[in-house]
């Protein structure tokens, strides 16, 4: 455990939000308003639903607590898909330092404070906290098959460390608002409309790669802890299904990212093989499955994963549309 100093670093806290959680937003919202720091903070959120039903609640917190000195600023990004939001909120912001977090999160005292202090080394590009769950409900026996990460948990130890892999998740991250925009920002991630799922890619962890590639810091700090809300509807198998078939969309655009450099030909010869190889291993998961050689509910997760994935590079192929959207360089 270290100290936790005092830093004048000018910081945004950015709530991307859909909407569809306003009891948990309003948490969120409260337990960052009671953040202190010296120099003072503003607090954005991201409205990524079309109508912007959030506006209304905002104001309702703005206006109840008129006493408390942070900013609030509503931003309205009718443009569906996270990483709009997160980009959304970087564009309207004022801070040297981008704090995102997750609508559902409720961060302690202290938690900005100690996000913000790695930033005094120039050399520190991104932050990410360590991210503890708040269990709504039982915690079912067949999770422990599960890495806790498909819940966007995280946590490294109890010492501040250096990573070398992307591995911090935004839902607690921070990264200084000038390489945000020199790096191009985020990769997409999350999208709200399931029909444009296909446009999904490797959100922040794209981002902590390109840091990384220039030759900046990772930096997992422990202090800077808060908690996840994790209810029952993210405790059912059905979850697990849906969020292994989206990780294999993410890991598709990751390696057709790869791909960039390869010619023409051969960038297509690669993702049949891809293609092929996916197949081949959905069906021998399907063979673990029949024979009950494993945990059920991770067997057919994982065929969901390898479904995912086959069928991005699929769709891939196909669509010209999707192939721009995964080569582009700028995102923001």
């Amino acid at each position: 455990m270290h100290k936790i100093k005092e830093n004048s670093i000018l910081a945004s806290v950015i709530i991307p939000t859909y909407g569809s959680r306003l009891d948990y937003l309003e948490d969120a919202i409260a337990s960052v308003q009671a953040q202190e720091l010296q120099n003072g903070f503003e607090i954005i959120v991201v409205d990524n639903s079309f109508d912007g039903v959030i506006r209304s609640m905002v104001d309702t917190v703005k206006k109840n607590n008129s006493s408390n000195k942070k900013q609030i600023t509503y931003v309205h990004e009718p443009k569906m898909g996270l990483i709009n939001a997160r980009h959304a909120g970087a564009r309207k912001a004022s801070g040297e330092v981008l704090v995102y977090i997750d609508d559902d999160v409720i961060t302690p005292e202290g938690w900005l404070n100690a996000m913000l202090e790695p930033f005094m080394d120039q050399d520190v590009a991104c932050v990410g906290g360590k991210i503890l769950p708040k269990w709504e409900a039982e915690v079912p026996d067949w999770f422990s098959n599960f890495n806790k990460g498909y819940l966007s948990l995280l946590d490294l130890g109890d010492n501040r460390k250096e990573v070398k892999n992307a591995t911090l998740w935004g839902c607690n991250l921070a990264v200084r608002r000038s390489l945000l925009f020199s790096l191009g920002g985020f990769h997409p991630d999350g999208v709200g409309e399931r029909k444009l799922i296909w446009f999904r890619g490797n959100g922040e962890c794209g981002l902590e790669k390109k840091i990384l590639d220039i030759g900046f810091k990772l930096i997992y700090e422990p202090e800077a802890w808060l908690y996840h809300r994790i209810p029952e509807s993210r405790l059912k198998p059905e979850y697990f299904f849906w969020r292994f078939l989206t990780q294999g969309i993410d890991d598709s655009y990751e390696y057709q990212r790869g791909l960039r450099k390869s010619r023409k030909n051969l960038y297509y010869l690669r993702l049949i093989k891809e293609i092929v190889l996916s197949y081949l291993r959905a069906t021998k998961t399907l063979c673990k499955l029949i024979l009950r050689k494993g945990n059920v509910i991770k067997l057919r997760a994982e065929i969901q994963y390898w479904h995912g994935k086959s069928q991005h590079l699929i769709r891939s192929i196909i669509s010209p549309r999707l192939r721009k959207h995964i080569f582009r360089n700028i995102y923001l």
